[in-house]
């Protein structure tokens, strides 16, 4: 099987083997081969239709990469039939029709048919947090973060970086150590861009959306081959974040790299490349994060309000590597999962209110409740906003499921919690007195 690579800029990679120039007066060269068939092996309780047509997309492209012409542009006709959720253990074929096009080259059309099995796997959960957000600015090329993932231990990556001085490639890769290896990535991804909590909310809402569903792509990685996760162009002031867990399903460890190149390079060369030196703010290490972020916590009708506090500075998961400075302030890329024991005693009806409260400055949220999407928009003051509210019945008892992650870009602590009483309904427009960024006053 065709190893899957997730490219997702649409020119020549600076690692492919451009097609030959044709002599003056010959027929131009192919600007590109469309591979007639590719095989791709999915995750996913289902897997999300939007989900299986990037992933397909990507199939096709990481297949074509090695044949592309310089400049050339890959463009996809629609997939036929139309993607509908595909559950574990079902296989389905589709056909994509594919152009290529490159300045001073033949253009290439043709279909391709791919073939997408959907792996029944069972869910995992990394004990292990990668954090890579030191130095936050890239200024320079070079090696971001590297780490190895055991077969016996699944990591979770979270990186984060605005890009300084000149346009560079922000390269996630997976490599193998001494064999081949099978991996399981689960990721989100964001920007680039220059709205830097835009960036992070984005990253932490779309795990939030695709962990829970084991939705992924199964890739083999081998020696020699670096396996591409996220290869994208940055520019000046431009950010990019991504949350990656990886679980390797063969008996080969593999190594996980985080690199700054040029516009120009090849990633393989750089693997060995100087690591880049931090910025002093050490947001950086190797965490441990089983069981970090679950907690139960009660509630009754009647008595004071309950809350629970996180991304503070006081309490963070443990760093790994004791004399390590680096600190994960503000808990980014962890999953706190929260669950409220609610009690109502009394012979009436009672409302109660989930709410956040910022306590470290400007804020953005997401929050699965019970399994559906909430997102705030950007809190500054300590106020409590409205996240969701409950009937409870008399003498009643119910829980309600909270999973958050920090949002990139975003101040902590933030606290969330449930009360009686009816908190602000909704965040205030960003340009508001109370809102993240007021505009002067004249």
């Amino acid at each position: 099987m065709l190893p899957i690579v997730l490219l997702t800029a649409l020119t020549l990679g600076p690692s492919a083997t451009p097609a030959p120039f044709a002599p003056r007066g010959a027929q131009a060269a192919a600007a590109g081969a469309i591979p007639p068939s590719v095989s791709l092996e999915v995750t996913g309780r289902p897997a999300d239709p939007a989900f299986l047509e990037r992933r397909i997309r990507a199939a096709i492209r990481n297949a074509i990469a090695p044949t592309l012409a310089p400049g050339a542009v890959v463009a996809y006709g629609p997939i036929v039939p139309p993607m509908p959720p595909l559950e574990p253990g079902f296989l389905r074929t589709v056909t994509v029709p594919v152009t290529i096009r490159a300045p001073g080259f033949a253009t290439v059309s043709g279909t391709t048919e791919v073939d997408i099995t959907n792996v029944d796997i069972a869910s995992f959960a990394p004990p292990i947090l990668y954090f890579d957000d030191d130095p936050e600015s890239i200024a320079g090329d070079g090696v971001l973060l590297d780490g190895t993932i055991d077969p016996a231990r699944p990591v979770r990556l979270y990186y984060y970086h605005e890009d300084v001085g000149v346009s560079r490639r922000v390269v996630v890769l997976l490599s193998a150590v001494s064999k081949p290896s099978r991996v399981q990535i689960i990721e989100s991804e964001s920007g680039p861009d220059v709205d830097v909590m835009s960036v992070g909310h984005a990253a932490s809402r779309d795990f939030l959306l695709v962990e829970p569903r084991n939705e992924g792509v199964i890739a083999d990685v081998t020696p020699g081959a670096p396996y591409i996760v996220r290869d994208v162009l940055v520019s000046p002031t431009q950010v990019v974040a991504g949350v990656v867990d990886f679980r390797v399903l063969s008996d080969a460890p593999v190594e996980v790299f985080v690199l700054a190149i040029g516009p120009g390079d090849n990633p393989a060369s750089r693997l060995a490349g100087p690591r880049l030196p931090g910025d002093g703010h050490n947001r950086h290490g190797t965490f441990d994060i089983s069981g970090y972020g679950e907690i139960v916590v009660a509630y009754t009708v009647g008595g004071p309000d309950a809350s629970y506090r996180y991304g503070g500075d006081d309490v963070t998961p443990p760093n790994l590597d004791p004399r390590d400075i680096g600190r994960d302030h503000g808990d980014y890329g962890v999953l706190h999962r929260v669950t409220f024991d609610l009690a109502n005693p009394s012979s009436e009806d009672a409302t109660v209110y989930l709410y956040e409260k910022p306590l470290g400055g400007p804020v953005r949220s997401s929050f699965l409740v019970d399994g559906e999407l909430k997102e705030l928009g950007c809190a500054r003051l300590p106020r409590e906003y409205e996240i969701a509210s409950y009937t409870l019945p008399p003498r009643s008892n119910r829980t309600t499921s909270i999973v958050t992650m920090p949002d990139g870009g975003s101040s902590y602590p933030l606290e969330i919690g449930i009360t009686a009483t009816p908190p602000i309904a909704q965040t205030p427009p960003i340009d508001a007195p109370d809102g993240c960024f007021p505009k002067p006053s004249s």
